[in-house]
């Protein structure tokens, strides 16, 4: 055999014997941060965004005005994702304006996204005032972690290991706080409490839109178990994504795999179910 179909069997061995490369969150974190830092960030989030409008402000005017009004903290590693994602959170929230039923995002923290949501609403009906949107959070921060929401780490001795990586119920907010917030939205409803023991405070009703964003596994799956059967036909339910939170994803991913259901993953680790009509029909094209 030719030394070169050799070493091209050779790699090929290589590769089927090369274990997956692991990412490492807090170091990632560390060179985003590094790198955007030094970055002219806004001008980028200009490029990216400048033909985006929402009720006649531009989107990154208006996001940037969510993140300031409701003291959401951004660092230079998380900016992009959150604009971005952001962004696509809007497209799939306007696309359901047309399905009956009520609107929710559960993981609220500071409100700057469900802020975002409500003006983008009231792009579309002038006359919005928060009726019918549920913000649903324990205003206390995240529950304990399981063994699903672990990340890998480095210690100092340079060894792999997994831990936690939110801490529970620390979080400088409250419901007070955040209903602040929505001022030019009063009818918007705050649901207190940990999922989920939140969900028996809600009406029985059904859905349009879902966007959860808890962080851990147990939340999301339970979040999903609760919503999915209530959510209409043609409805959208998107799971925020983040290398912080694998329990997350594979919440989504369970959920959907035991029930066959179709969805799609996007750039920034989303995951997003359209509830098709009983018997068919498929999700919408990867993005």
């Amino acid at each position: 055999m030719p030394l070169v179909h050799l070493l091209r069997a050779a790699r090929r061995l290589m590769r089927g014997n090369t274990p997956p490369i692991t990412e490492y969150p807090l170091e990632t974190e560390r060179r985003l941060n590094e790198l955007h830092g030094r970055a002219p960030v806004d001008q980028h989030l200009r490029v990216l965004f400048h033909n985006d409008v929402i009720g006649g402000e531009n989107y990154v005017d208006l996001y940037w005005r969510c993140l300031h009004e409701t003291k959401t903290p951004v660092t230079p590693f998380n900016l992009f994702h959150r604009f971005q994602s952001r962004r696509d959170l809007v497209r799939y929230f306007l696309a359901t304006l047309a399905v009956p039923g009520a609107r929710a995002e559960c993981g609220v923290y500071r409100g700057a996204s469900a802020l975002l949501l409500a003006h983008a609403w009231r792009s579309a009906q002038a006359d919005f005032r928060g009726k019918d949107f549920y913000l649903i959070d324990s205003f206390v921060g995240t529950s304990v972690s399981g063994k699903h929401d672990l990340i890998p780490v480095r210690g100092d001795d340079g060894m792999p290991r997994r831990e936690a990586f939110f801490p529970v119920a620390k979080a400088d907010i409250s419901p007070e706080l955040v209903r602040g917030y929505f001022g030019e939205f009063p009818d918007t409803t705050l649901c207190a409490g940990w999922i989920p023991q939140v969900f028996a405070t809600l009406p029985e009703r059904d859905w349009s839109f879902v966007h959860i964003d808890v962080t851990l596994y147990e939340p999301t799956l339970r979040a999903l178990d609760y919503f999915y059967p209530r959510l209409n036909p043609g409805g959208i339910i998107v799971c925020d994504g983040s290398i912080f939170c694998p329990g997350a994803k594979k919440a989504c991913d369970d959920f959907c795999d035991q029930r066959k259901l179709p969805f799609v993953v996007l750039g920034n680790r989303e995951s997003v179910l359209i509830k098709q009509p009983t018997g068919g029909g498929t999700a919408m094209a990867r993005s």
